[in-house]
């Protein structure tokens, strides 16, 4: 075989084991998994010098640095992160915009989504703030109608590190603008075509909304909040995508529980613990521990809620 031949067959080895533990069902074999893939894509680049093939050393580099900082998310290791920042900034060195735009636009879309976890682990609004500038910036590689799905896909992603720092600064305008790239891409989106994503942008649309709602204290913006995540979680079947169905529900319980607190409807903070005890049954396996303990905080707050406001009704 050839040094070409080989980096294909090196990072299709990769990518498999990458997608293995993007869905491994436990943390232990997510763990292995993407530290194969770690080690298979840092295989990749002995195949792909940087003088002889600097487009394939890019792309090398750009799912190194995906690999790095999935692993360096599950195991919450800061150096690995910034090894995968590194990663993402050697592609960006050798893929201009001016003429391998595709290959830059996915290596910037590969060190924003480094920051979002950085951010996200630290609350570090700067990292979020470039985060989303870094989504902004890979629009660029995909210009005009002639890749809808990578603009919808760096749209949403823009729109969950908006979202973050909307939440974790109290910014309603990072909240409202992530409401606009979420609405954006959901015009490339369909519930036939590209159910998954389409699922995905609706709910976290939702989730938005819900945070914009109590933080302007707008109950409209929550009615629209629960509207969006009831759209997403009628997409997803429970027997068939259970995990994605719980996050989808534990969402809409989020919305109906602001939603309820706000209006007073005793209704809707029924209903907001009926689904939480429900995405509560469906988040097993260490890999939701997070999930399943604020699941389960919200539910005790909802009850609280429902619980006062039946005592006074009474």
């Amino acid at each position: 075989m050839n040094a070409v031949t080989d980096w294909h067959r090196t990072m299709e080895a990769a990518e498999t084991r990458l997608r293995a533990a993007e869905l491994a069902p436990d943390l232990d074999a997510a763990i292995s998994a993407a530290t194969d893939a770690v080690r298979q894509f840092r295989d990749a680049l002995d195949f792909a010098p940087v003088a002889d093939t600097p487009l394939d050393w890019a792309e090398s580099h750009t799912r190194l640095a995906v690999a790095l900082r999935l692993l360096g998310a599950l195991v919450d290791d800061v150096v690995m992160l910034q090894d995968a920042v590194r990663s993402a900034q050697a592609a960006l060195s050798v893929a201009p915009l001016a003429t391998a735009p595709q290959v830059w636009g996915r290596a910037r879309a590969a060190l924003g989504s480094v920051y979002v976890v950085l951010g996200e682990r630290d609350g570090d609004l700067a990292a979020l703030a470039e985060a989303a500038a870094c989504y902004a910036e890979a629009l660029e590689g995909f210009p005009g109608q002639d890749f809808p799905l990578d603009r919808a896909r760096m749209l949403r992603n823009r729109g969950a590190a908006l979202s973050l720092l909307g939440e974790v600064a109290n910014d309603p305008d990072a909240l409202s603008d992530a409401i606009g790239c979420y609405r954006a891409a959901l015009e490339a989106y369909s519930p036939a075509a590209t159910p998954a994503d389409w699922t995905l942008t609706h709910s976290n649309l939702g989730q938005a909304l819900r945070l914009l709602g109590e933080q302007t204290d707008d109950t409209r913006r929550l009615t629209e909040a629960v509207e969006a995540c009831e759209v997403a979680l009628a997409a997803v079947a429970p027997e068939t995508a259970p995990q994605e169905w719980a996050m989808t529900a534990t969402n809409l319980a989020n919305a109906l529980a602001a939603l309820g607190a706000r209006a007073g409807d005793a209704g809707c903070l029924r209903r907001a613990v009926t689904v939480y005890r429900q995405a509560l049954a469906a988040l097993g396996g260490p890999r939701w521990l997070r999930q399943r303990a604020i699941a389960r905080h919200n539910l005790s707050r909802a009850g609280e809620k429902l619980a006062a406001l039946e005592a006074t009704a009474g």
